[in-house]
C-alpha cells in the first residue's frame, strides 16, 4: 500500500490561524465603531450648526424687536393715562349738579311781593347727595310772616315733585321795621331765612304696568 505524505498542511494551518486571528477581529471591530462615532459626530455637529444659526437669527430678530417693543410699551402706558384721564372726566361731566335749574325753580317760586336778598347752595359728592339752599329774603304783606311761612310751604311742594327726602325749615324769621308800598297799600315786611335740604338723586318713574287685554266673559 502506497503511502503519501502531505507537507503542505502545516502552512494551510498557517493560513487559517492568520485569517481567524482574534486581534485582527477586534481591530476590525474597533475600526467599524470609529466610522459609526464619526459619522454620528458629524451628524450632531451638523445639528449643532443648525441650531446655532436658528439661535442667531432669532437673537437678531429679538434684537430688531426690542426698541418696538419698548417703544410699544411707552406708547400703551401713554394711552392708559388718557383713557383713565377721559374716564374721569367722563364721570365728573356724568355726576355734575346743575344749578340753573334748582335755582329756577326756587326763583319761579317766589311771589312778587317776597324778594330774595341772598341764595346760596352746596351739594356733597357722596352718594346719595344731599342738596342744601338757603334763601334769605324779605316778604311784604299785612302778615309778613304769613307771607314767609307760604314761601317756605311752596318751596318743599316744589321741591318734592322731583326729588326726595325735601324738607324746609326757617333758620331764621324776623319782623322788620322797614315798610314798602305794594299795590297802593304801605305793607310791613318780615326777614326771613330759609334752609331747604333734599337728597339731589332724581327719583326715577315706576314703570307703567301692563294692562290685561281681552273683552269681557257675556255673563
Amino acid at each position: 500500500m502506497p503511502l503519501k505524505i502531505n507537507l503542505y498542511h502545516e502552512v494551510l494551518l498557517a493560513k487559517k490561524q492568520q485569517q481567524y486571528d482574534p486581534l485582527k477581529i477586534s481591530l476590525l471591530g474597533l475600526i467599524v465603531v470609529a466610522i459609526f462615532l464619526a459619522g454620528y459626530y458629524f451628524v450632531e455637529l451638523a445639528k449643532k450648526r443648525g441650531a446655532v444659526s436658528a439661535y442667531q437669527a432669532r437673537q437678531t430678530e429679538y434684537e430688531r424687536l426690542l426698541p418696538l417693543a419698548k417703544e410699544a410699551k411707552l406708547l400703551e402706558e401713554r394711552l392708559n393715562k388718557q383713557i383713565e384721564l377721559a374716564d374721569r372726566l367722563s364721570k365728573r361731566i356724568e355726576e355734575r349738579f346743575y344749578w340753573a335749574p334748582i335755582f329756577e325753580q326756587v326763583t319761579g317760586t317766589v311771589p312778587k311781593n317776597v324778594q330774595i336778598t341772598k341764595l346760596g347752595a352746596d351739594v356733597n359728592q357722596e352718594t346719595p347727595r344731599t342738596c342744601h339752599i338757603l334763601v334769605d329774603g324779605l316778604a311784604a304783606g299785612v302778615e309778613p310772616r304769613a307771607v314767609a311761612e307760604d314761601v317756605r310751604t311752596a318751596l318743599v311742594e316744589k321741591f318734592s315733585k322731583k326729588f326726595q327726602n325735601v324738607t324746609a325749615t326757617f333758620k331764621s324769621l324776623d319782623d322788620s321795621n322797614e315798610t314798602v308800598v305794594w299795590e297802593g297799600k304801605q305793607m310791613r315786611t318780615a326777614v326771613f331765612s330759609i334752609n331747604i335740604a333734599f337728597n339731589a338723586t332724581v327719583e326715577q318713574a315706576p314703570a307703567p304696568v301692563a294692562r290685561q287685554g281681552g273683552r269681557k266673559p257675556k255673563s
